[in-house]
């Protein structure tokens, strides 16, 4: 795999992990539950918090994966079989956005079990202190496991075939943009704009949303096999 290639591979992924809705959805309803409680500084501090521990959850992540790659691969990096395998669930999990990501009706509800759904949502209306909004962070993030797990796997491999200079700077490039939504929530929220407004939003781009999440997998699964699978038998 080129340079380019990795490089691509880990700005396609952060991006994908960016889209994933239930960090943003989880956010927004800690914002709701800490506005009609808390001073404004307050609530600037908790989301502050919950963005930074689905922010290290993100980094840690990313970064044991890479060890654990590097580790116990025989080359340091996935094999083409293991790429092979990862191509093919990134392909069954564009079908799976499209299928059930979302719940059907006029609703943002997500596909996450109501048994995690309630806990979020109760962890959510609780949260007073900024550790409870940290932890909140880290757990809205983990619970998208089961679609992002694949994404940090292909991207924990590109960043191993770059440079040293380039995986740290890599590593660090992925974590911002997979909580940019995260940001780009907060500073609307402080430009004036209220969570009524934000929540229309995502209501009337669902099927947008929807569409790109599964267009992304496609993407990120046809990139691999072109520079990756295919590139590296070329």
């Amino acid at each position: 795999m080129s340079s380019f290639a990795s490089l691509g591979t880990v700005l396609l992924g952060g991006l994908l992990v960016a889209s994933f809705q239930l960090p943003l959805g989880t956010l927004l309803l800690l914002y709701h539950s800490s506005l009609g409680k808390n001073v404004r500084k307050r609530t600037r501090s908790l989301a502050s918090a919950y963005i930074s521990g689905a922010c290290l959850l993100n980094f840690l992540l990313l970064g044991t994966l890479c060890f654990l790659v590097s580790s116990l691969s025989f080359a340091g990096t996935l094999s083409t079989t293991a790429l092979s395998v990862v191509f093919g669930i990134l392909l069954a999990l564009a079908v799976l956005s499209w299928a059930v990501y979302y719940k059907r009706g006029t609703t943002t509800e997500l596909w996450i079990p109501r048994t995690l759904s309630n806990f979020l949502t109760r962890r959510a209306k609780t949260a007073s202190e900024t550790s409870e909004s940290f932890s909140l962070g880290m757990l809205a993030s983990l619970s998208e496991i089961i679609f992002s797990f694949s994404v940090y796997l292909l991207v924990a491999d590109a960043i191993l075939r770059l440079s040293p200079t380039y995986q740290a700077l890599s590593l660090v490039g992925f974590t911002v943009l997979s909580v940019l939504p995260l940001l780009a929530l907060r500073i609307v929220l402080r430009s004036g704009r209220n969570i009524a407004e934000v929540q229309r939003w995502r209501l009337k781009n669902k099927s947008f949303f929807r569409i790109f999440l599964g267009l992304a997998f496609l993407v990120l699964a046809f990139f691999l096999l072109a520079f990756t699978i295919l590139g590296g038998r070329s």
